[in-house]
């Protein structure tokens, strides 16, 4: 399923009363895949059990982010979201979630990372944090590594998204150059905004 997504939307520490409109304004602009941050534990698993609720997984493709514990697997688990994300690559969580059957997005930094996580039989991988990192980094790491497929996390943002697309990126997933951190209704026309050029970037790339 991840594989098919080339914008993830990173919703972090948004109250649960607003997360409903955030990601129907994300849907509308044509961005249907979106992580939720446990970075706020309390509100994250709050917005996961509002999506839930408003949206079918026809509609949305909903995924859980930082997630760093075996109990966090757990609960994602039970609550059926789609697919989870971790900041870094902990091989036992990683097993341990592909044992629970879940679809997982383990986040890499190094060329060590990421044969453990392909020796785990995954190929789609998170770079975080991707902006610290050499544009032609991607690219090297594809050396030696040509099944590995990696989405940017980590300083994304309107004006330097299509740069990590060319430079061999599958896709990214944006956190506040999408949705602010802890936005609100207020936020809404910004976010439409900001979701419009990115699915305009990558609309534009793709034809290049």
């Amino acid at each position: 399923m991840l594989t098919e997504s080339k914008l993830v939307a990173i919703i972090r520490d948004v109250d649960a009363r607003y997360v409903t409109g955030i990601v129907q304004v994300l849907l509308r602009e044509g961005i249907d895949t979106v992580e939720v941050s446990l970075s706020n534990p309390e509100r994250g698993y709050a917005c996961i059990e509002a999506l839930q609720r408003a949206f079918s997984k026809d509609q949305l493709h909903l995924g859980v982010g930082t997630v760093v514990r075996r109990s966090e697997v757990d609960r994602v688990s039970e609550l059926g979201a789609d697919f989870i994300l971790t900041p870094g690559y902990d091989d036992e969580l990683v097993g341990y979630a592909q044992e629970k059957g879940m679809e997982i997005l383990p986040g890499v930094f190094t060329p060590g990372e990421v044969q453990k996580a392909l020796n785990r039989g995954i190929t789609l991988l998170k770079l975080f944090p991707a902006d610290s990192l050499p544009m032609n980094y991607v690219s090297n790491l594809k050396g030696p590594f040509p099944q590995a497929e990696f989405v940017a996390v980590g300083g994304v943002t309107r004006d330097n998204f299509t740069d990590f697309l060319k430079h061999g990126f599958h896709g990214a997933a944006i956190g506040g150059g999408l949705v602010p951190r802890r936005a609100t209704d207020a936020d809404l026309p910004a976010i439409a905004e900001n979701a419009r050029a990115f699915v305009g970037a990558l609309g534009k790339q793709a034809k290049e």
